[in-house]
């Protein structure tokens, strides 16, 4: 799948790619230094990692989308 968006889409397509993969690497950090503030104790302060997360989850999957639509529409 990586590769077929990767081929059919421009630069711009790939840029969100690339973009995403970087927000879903934030989006692990997060949810390990969550958990770990959450086993130390702190639950409290597990909030923003939390909020983070899952941000960053939601913003790599509408990157990955509108770049499969920019294939998309290329192709055709």
């Amino acid at each position: 799948m990586w590769r077929q968006l990767l081929e059919y889409t421009d630069t711009v397509g790939r840029s969100m790619v690339g973009f995403a993969a970087v927000a879903l690497v934030v989006a692990a950090v997060s949810f390990v230094v969550g958990i770990v503030q959450a086993v130390s104790g702190n639950a409290a302060g597990t909030l923003p990692f939390w909020i983070t997360t899952m941000g960053c989850a939601v913003l790599a999957g509408v990157l990955v989308y509108l770049a499969s639509r920019r294939g998309d529409l290329r192709r055709r």
